[in-house]
């Protein structure tokens, strides 16, 4: 019972991280492509350039449900075998891992920064926000979204030793780590050789220099 329990729920979080929601939310509510805000951008950052709080609550709370609809799920599942925490800490390793390396993409996923955040927070309301804190603070100090993200998931693992009591979901925290970290590797070569771009909230109007009056 226990493993066709797991193997259910490792399933339809992988799957849940497969599917980005952003585009579809994006494309029913405001009408246009993600990709098409702002010049070699897009997601969150570019969203809220051009839309404000307005566009970016109407892409992202549909994604923000996925995320909480694949822990609780994992959770539900595993509560029937007294595995409640295990069960959710599973479904968010799985989550990230399909939302970092989807199948359905040739494995090149997002920056799974609302997963790691949201997820965590479903797992454990303490843990998730020291998680938020890691990464609000380091993103407000560098204004890396890499740095932070991979900072936040190392929080992730003392959170959960903290204030999470299964030894299981320790393990795969690191785990969940690891996935953030190999995400981003490339980002962190590039911060280390000053070629990645910094987050910023102000409009980029750079592009129409290059366009033809």
């Amino acid at each position: 019972m226990t493993p066709l329990l797991l193997s259910i729920t490792a399933l339809l979080a992988y799957f849940l991280g497969c599917v980005d929601t952003t585009q579809v939310a994006c494309k029913q509510f405001l009408k246009r492509d993600l990709r098409s805000f702002g010049r070699g951008k897009s997601g969150l950052e570019a969203l809220f350039r051009e839309t404000g709080w307005k566009g970016v609550v109407a892409v992202y709370v549909p994604e923000c449900l996925k995320i909480i609809l694949a822990v609780v799920v994992g959770y539900l599942l595993l509560m029937i075998r007294n595995h409640a925490a295990a069960g959710s800490m599973l479904a968010y390793f799985c989550l990230l891992m399909g939302t970092a390396f989807p199948a359905t993409r040739r494995f090149k996923g997002g920056n799974c920064l609302l997963a790691l955040c949201v997820g965590a927070l479903c797992v454990s309301f303490k843990a998730g926000l020291f998680v938020v804190v890691v990464f609000a603070v380091v993103l407000a100090l560098w204004r890396y979204l890499s740095l932070a993200c991979i900072c936040a998931s190392l929080a992730g693992i003392l959170g959960v030793w903290v204030f999470v009591e299964e030894s299981i979901c320790i393990e795969l925290s690191l785990f969940c780590a690891l996935i953030i970290i190999a995400r981003h590797f490339g980002h962190i070569l590039r911060i280390i050789h000053h070629q990645e771009p910094k987050i910023s909230a102000r409009k980029d109007l750079s592009y129409k220099f290059d366009e033809e009056f």
